[in-house]
């Protein structure tokens, strides 16, 4: 019986990647170094609108941690790292978050906003960002919509990892996570050149709009850092195979109205692949077992394989501390310098084509290599048929004796579906457990006969399980579209993404980042669009807080066009404001001494 509720909580999860956190701090604005290693308390719920306004920093944050340490080897100055302070633009329409009515985080049209709010954080944190949210527009919108078709309208259910994140998260498994990865990395770069264009334009003047610049840079690194997640995980031992599935939950078969049981389960047989350490090892009850789970753990059998056919051991999530240069040792130095390599080579490309507003950018350390990030070096490793059958099991040390439950075994088949049940929110009728239990069978048959005759092939991560519940093995759903919920193209906001849905997320990007789109801005507003805020602004029939908001809004792109005198003819020449370099005009005038920025108050009519 002790093995059998050993096993419940071994199950209680899907498979996530290397550690992403989000934890309650009393003041969200400070850098992460500020954090103390054990502060705040984990974020409850640790999912949808709730997490969105939580800094995702502390114990485990092992994606953050692997961005700075890329940082660092990449050279790029700490000064990349700083938190973004984002004054964001919103309605005052509460929303329910954690039995609270708070309100939302959604950016509105600048003219009709009546709440300024302030969001915090780090390119590094967002290397989190696939295992709370879908995308970056999903994050920069709040959490508080359901991205994912067909899985209802709750937005904090819909971001359940349990029960619904986890179950289309194949995208974190190779080889959909190099697709990914390219996507984020495509956005990236073209973020960084538009970037690049905002810096030659404004020219020897840059000096005074350093902020827009960095502004822009860093959501570049921010877009670059939602790819890194896809990249760092291509890196982890459990996720170097074919995973069953597909990032949309409406490519799940369904012949009963089953699909999400269907997606449910195979989230947590793929979980019990992947290695269940991250699941036990936080449950205080068992903080005594050694749950040493292949794939991610330690395990002499667990290698992977490059295109060029090297064989090197491999570890995965929670094992951070054992991959160099965080840990100390060579057993895992190839594997650790080709994730970084790989980090690094395209950290560095989004980089320098941003121009380097943070500060210039160092040479990389020394023992790495150039690669294509893209490309088969970064995202063609395959764990060998014999680490999938060490997979095929669950592992624990139990009073200092090595403890192994094969995944065929009677137990795992009856507890994986009542586990479905009760932490995915599924029924998992009598049929599809049956189904279940007989798929879970075959898969491990397969994995003991393959490891036997080819132990050092990668035939079954390359997706020789065929399929599981009718689920494909993931490389089979290459869809034209990764998913329907990804970051629309650029630019932002006019995306050349024809649908609807795009555009509105397109505008919600360059609303939360909008001095980072300061180009995009200033080209927009035609001089009617900046008469309206400041009507706004001087409107007395408005609550004082929607007067204040309409303030900041009016007074922020006022100084983008604030010309300093009485007319064209008549201005101080010197200091051309920032849309003259970008869009030339249009332009604002205001008589005054001092600083732009209490002229551009005055012209808005607060004081």
């Amino acid at each position: 019986m002790r093995h059998l509720f050993l096993l419940a909580l071994l199950l209680s999860l899907p498979a996530v990647a290397w550690e992403s956190v989000c934890y309650e701090q009393p003041d969200t604005t400070k850098e992460p170094s500020e954090y103390p290693q054990n502060s705040g308390s984990w974020c409850s719920p640790a999912a949808g609108p709730n997490t969105a306004r939580h800094r995702w920093v502390g114990k485990l944050d092992e994606h953050r941690r692997l961005w700075e340490v890329t940082r660092e080897k990449a050279g790029l100055p700490a000064e990349s790292s700083a938190t973004m302070r984002l004054r964001v633009f919103t309605s005052g329409a509460p929303v329910p978050v954690a039995g609270q009515q708070l309100t939302s985080l959604q950016p509105v049209p600048f003219a009709e906003a009546e709440r300024v709010q302030l969001r915090s954080i780090t390119p590094g944190e967002l290397a989190q960002l696939p295992d709370f949210s879908y995308a970056l527009w999903d994050w920069a919108t709040g959490h508080e919509t359901c991205p994912l078709p067909g899985a209802g309208e709750d937005a904090t259910l819909c971001h359940d990892f349990a029960s619904h994140m986890g179950p289309v998260n194949s995208n974190h498994f190779l080889p959909q996570a190099g697709r990914f990865y390219a996507h984020y990395h495509a956005l990236a770069l073209g973020r960084a050149r538009e970037c690049k264009a905002m810096k030659d334009a404004v020219g020897a003047a840059g000096a005074r709009f350093t902020a827009y610049l960095r502004a822009c840079e860093a959501q570049a690194l921010a877009l670059e850092a939602v790819g890194h997640h896809y990249l760092q995980d291509a890196w982890s031992a459990g996720h170097m195979w074919q995973r069953w599935g597909s990032p949309e939950l409406v490519d799940f078969p369904s012949t009963t109205g089953d699909q999400r049981d269907r997606a449910v389960l195979v989230a947590l047989a793929s979980g019990l692949l992947h290695g269940a350490r991250g699941v036990l090892q936080r449950v205080p009850a068992w903080t005594s077992y050694d749950v040493n789970d292949a794939l991610c753990a330690p395990h002499p059998a667990v290698e992977f394989i490059t295109p060029s056919g090297e064989r090197h051991p491999a570890i995965g999530d929670d094992y951070l501390e054992l991959l160099p240069p965080l840990g100390t040792g060579s057993t895992y130095t190839p594997q650790s310098e080709r994730l970084l390599s790989c980090a690094v080579s395209g950290m560095r490309e989004v980089y320098t084509a941003a121009g380097e507003n943070h500060g210039p950018l160092g040479s990389p350390a020394q023992g790495l290599r150039t690669v294509e990030p893209t490309g088969p070096e970064c995202f063609g490793q395959r764990v060998t048929n014999r680490a999938m059958k060490e997979a095929a099991a669950v592992q624990f040390r139990l009073v200092g004796r090595q403890v192994t439950l094969d995944l065929d075994s009677r137990v795992v088949g009856a507890i994986v579906p009542t586990v479905a049940r009760e932490t995915g929110e599924v029924p998992v009728p009598t049929r599809l457990r049956n189904e279940f239990r007989l798929g879970l069978q075959r898969v491990v048959s397969l994995t003991r006969l393959m490891a036997k005759e080819r132990p050092l092939g990668t035939e079954l991560a390359e997706g020789r399980f065929g399929t599981f519940l009718g689920a494909k093995p993931n490389g089979e759903y290459a869809n034209s579209v990764l998913a329907s919920y990804v970051d629309p193209v650029l630019p932002w906001p006019a995306t050349a993404d024809t649908t609807a849905v795009a555009k509105e997320r397109a505008q919600a990007l360059a609303r939360v980042f909008h001095q980072g789109h300061a180009s995009d801005w200033c080209r927009a507003f035609a001089s009617d669009g900046l008469e309206a805020l400041r009507a706004r602004a001087t409107n007395g029939a408005l609550d004082s807080e929607t007067r204040a908001a309409a303030c900041e809004i009016c007074s922020e792109f006022a100084l983008r066009h604030l010309r300093v005198g009485t007319g064209p003819a008549s201005y101080d020449t010197a200091s051309e404001p920032l849309c003259h370099y970008l869009s030339e005009g249009p332009y604002l005038y205001q008589p005054g001494s001092g600083t732009p920025e209490p002229l551009a108050r005055a012209w808005c009519g607060c004081p």
